[in-house]
């Protein structure tokens, strides 16, 4: 009977601790398919700002507020792209710093020449 308390003792003790510290390993490859789906977040949204734009006055707001939101997925997709360590990079890190330098600056400054002229239509 002492065994038996001894082992039970001892097991729940054990699993105690480990439910106490999770162990989480996180997948590179998760975080650069994140890095990657964020620097390609600016086609819609400038085919929604693009959309928005043709909209009248309350379209245009709306069309400036997805226009930066498509330049600023594309910089805090560089943004986390250089934060993560290079022996860890494969191809998604290298496209997206790629396409986030081409489309955020492409909407930027499809964003301000629209914002300059007043809109579209």
């Amino acid at each position: 009977m002492k065994k038996l308390l001894l082992i039970l003792s001892i097991t729940l003790i054990s699993n105690q601790i480990f439910a106490s510290f999770p162990i989480n390993q996180k997948s590179q490859t998760h975080d650069n398919r994140n890095i990657l789906l964020l620097s390609l977040a600016p086609i819609p949204l400038a085919v929604i700002a693009v959309i928005a734009f043709s909209a009248g006055s309350f379209g245009f707001i709306l069309g400036s507020i997805f226009g930066f939101s498509a330049f600023i997925s594309a910089g805090y997709s560089i943004y986390l792209n250089l934060r993560t360590n290079i022996s860890s990079w494969d191809w998604r890190n290298y496209f997206s710093i790629l396409s986030a330098v081409v489309l955020g600056s492409l909407a930027l400054l499809w964003t301000i020449i629209v914002m300059s002229f007043g809109g579209i239509g």
